[in-house]
């Protein structure tokens, strides 16, 4: 018998940096998503990615059960998430792998506690939780919920370039930069909590726009500037970038007409750089069964 998780990738942070001294996050879903299938017994055994097996191994520990029993239970991921981008690629290879076991188990876990689980393997992004929040991705600890987004969309700038996010954190001087960003990041998350709570896309756009060119000082991106005019041009709500990945996001209502943007972006020196420029919807975060996702991937 086979036992299926899902797990959404976001397209970077809406904001990122020091909130109290502490490093917080704010992801956001899209509608790319990571699919771990477990079976028992299986011929030709694959062990899966080593996150992710950890992962597996986690849940059964923490239900006290032998880890023992993992040892047959093959694993396989496939993802439509592009890797090294600041995407939340592996974030969500073990949050889909962590609601796989636990449908094999038959156990739940809240999105905190599975939070919880990952943070154990590495930092981890807040799209395991089913709301939005402001997030310590070192700990998963959340300092505030935050409310919902909706009727939105994204128009994604991908480049060839991949980053590791634990480069990011040693970059030398790193903390240093991050306090330097304080106020800037300390008046993003008021914006973007506001912003959430009204489903006021402008202020989130704004929140976003504001934390992305606040962390040029720790990796910048290229043509950023000339993104975020693009996005004023054409009356989108603000851009925002994967603050230890690559991506560039330029936010929008769902009404907007993306295509005549994407066409845009692609007929100036911008495409140069990034070579995929895509449209994603936003989506609630969580894991998910196998049943939820095919209904999602049937709505538009």
């Amino acid at each position: 018998m086979k036992f299926y998780g899902v797990c959404p990738a976001s397209c970077g942070e809406f904001v990122q940096g020091v909130l109290d001294n502490e490093e917080y996050l704010s992801s956001y879903a899209i509608n790319l998503f990571s699919v771990a299938t477990l079976e028992e017994g299986k011929e030709i055994f694959n062990r899966g990615p080593s996150k992710s097996r950890r992962a597996m191994e986690l849940v059964f520990e923490n239900f006290n059960i032998p880890v023992d029993e993992t040892k047959n239970i093959s694993l396989n991921i496939k993802s439509q998430i592009p890797v090294g981008k600041g995407m939340a690629s592996s974030t969500a290879d073990i949050g889909a792998t962590i609601k796989a076991t636990l449908s094999m188990l038959n156990k739940t876990l809240t999105g905190e506690e599975i939070s919880k689980l990952a943070v154990k393997i590495e930092a981890t992004d807040s799209l395991l939780l089913n709301q939005h929040s402001i997030f310590n991705p070192l700990t998963a600890d959340i300092k505030k919920y935050l409310g919902g987004i909706h009727d939105a969309k994204v128009v994604i700038l991908e480049p060839n370039d991949i980053l590791d996010t634990k480069s990011i954190r040693m970059t030398p001087n790193y903390k240093m930069y991050k306090m330097q960003n304080k106020e800037i990041i300390k008046k993003s998350f008021e914006l973007l909590d506001e912003g959430l709570a009204k489903n006021d896309l402008n202020l989130i756009g704004k929140a976003c726009t504001y934390s992305g060119l606040a962390n040029e000082n720790i990796h910048k991106k290229p043509f950023l500037e000339k993104i975020i005019d693009v996005s004023d041009k054409y009356g989108c709500y603000g851009v925002n970038i994967a603050h230890s990945g690559t991506v560039v996001g330029i936010l929008m209502h769902k009404e907007m007409d993306d295509i005549k943007i994407i066409e845009h972006l692609r007929g100036t020196e911008i495409s140069k750089y990034y070579k995929k420029i895509y449209t994603s919807d936003i989506i609630d975060g969580k894991v998910r069964e196998e049943e939820e996702w095919n209904i999602l991937k049937t709505q538009k």
